[in-house]
């Protein structure tokens, strides 16, 4: 099996980019598991139709009906996910699946979508550089999972049903 050129400069190219993952240099997020979820004031949607001013998904989902300082404040268990589908094609992804569980969890857990190009204050005021990141905040207001890139549906529910049997 013999590498060509460009593919030994991709595998190259590819470690670099697994390297800066870690450590402080890497792309990680400001807010981690354990700390207390910033209780920021991300754009809602007021009227059902209005979901393009929030988000640059093609698709219309539910996932801008809620504040992440009203879940915070009512000590409702929630997931946010940042991605800036525009340009991301695994934002679009992530977005799928979250969605997909927001269908089947309706009103009992909360979902939100931060777009990077709609409210990216947001990003700043929790660090996030890259993208998609998933944090799971329990109704304590404290993070306690977060998933960097795309994530398995059965990693994010199970998660999910947990923060639900301890809000119980």
């Amino acid at each position: 099996m013999s590498l060509t050129l460009s593919k030994l400069v991709a595998l190259c190219a590819a470690a670099m980019v697994l390297a800066s993952c870690k450590g402080e240099g890497g792309l990680t997020a400001k807010v981690r598991v354990g700390d207390l979820a910033p209780k920021s004031e991300n754009r809602v949607v007021l009227r059902d139709d209005d979901w393009h001013e929030v988000s640059t998904m093609d698709t219309k989902v539910r996932l801008y009906r809620w504040r992440i300082a009203d879940l915070i404040e009512q000590h409702k268990p929630f997931l946010v996910v940042f991605g800036t589908p525009q340009h991301c094609t695994m934002c679009v992804d992530q977005l799928t699946r979250v969605a997909v569980l927001e269908e089947k969890y309706g009103e009992r857990f909360a979902f939100i979508h931060v777009d990077g190009y709609k409210d990216n204050a947001v990003w700043v005021e929790w660090g996030v550089k890259g993208e998609p990141w998933t944090f799971l905040v329990d109704g304590k207001g404290v993070v306690r999972k977060v998933f960097p890139g795309q994530t398995e549906l059965s990693l994010i529910e199970e998660e999910i049903e947990s923060l639900m049997k301890e809000a119980a």
